[in-house]
């Protein structure tokens, strides 16, 4: 199956693939700024992180930005329901890890608390990168309301309209009728009217 590509129908789905795009970015950087920590000289004590941010496209109108916890893949039981739950129909290889995404809740950002078990020196790092998400979130989810709201208003407008084009179609044809007959029986106008009243 290959990868899903984002819309880019609109300057609203164009904004909606920039702010993808950003949160790419993000991730990336917050796994620079993580290593950078973690790999420095200045380091009293190792470190190691077992989040990670995941973005993703979900389908051609909508991405996620989550975080994720590294599961470790091992020989024993317990590894192997987790894994097994976790990634179904799937081979994991032993000593590798693979993702759990972790539950955000209804609201844009995740909760501090998410980070509690990170080791101090990295956990404000990912506290500051989830900042940042949390306003592409916000943002996305304007972008996406308000598109729905253009398509609605268009589809409305183009109801709308078909229904008066109809109407006045309708009305000339009436009046044709009428104009052929001398204008001596005005019964269809007044037919016609009471129809279009009752379709408003």
């Amino acid at each position: 199956m290959g990868q899903i590509e984002l819309t880019r129908e609109t300057a609203l789905d164009e904004q909606y693939a920039r702010m993808h795009e950003t949160a790419m970015n993000i991730a990336a950087a917050y796994l620079a700024s993580i290593s950078a920590v973690i790999r420095s000289p200045a380091t009293e004590r190792p470190l190691h992180t077992h989040l990670l941010i995941s973005v993703r496209v979900r389908t051609p109108g909508s991405w996620t930005a989550t975080w994720c916890k590294k599961v470790s893949v091992l020989e024993t039981s317990e590894s192997k329901r987790t894994v097994a739950g976790l990634r179904k129909n799937a081979r994991a290889p032993l000593g590798r890890y693979i993702t759990r995404e972790l539950p955000k809740g209804s609201r844009d950002r995740y909760p501090s608390s998410t980070f509690q078990a990170l080791p101090v020196e990295v956990r404000d790092i990912a506290i500051h990168y989830e900042g940042l998400l949390a306003k592409l979130r916000r943002a996305a989810h304007d972008n996406r309301a308000m598109k729905k709201a253009e398509l609605y208003c268009k589809e409305r407008g183009a109801k709308a309209v078909a229904e008066c084009k109809a109407s006045v179609a309708e009305l000339r044809q009436v009046m044709a009728d009428l104009d052929s007959s001398d204008l001596r029986d005005l019964q269809p106008l007044t037919d016609l009217v009471s129809r279009v009243r009752e379709r408003i």
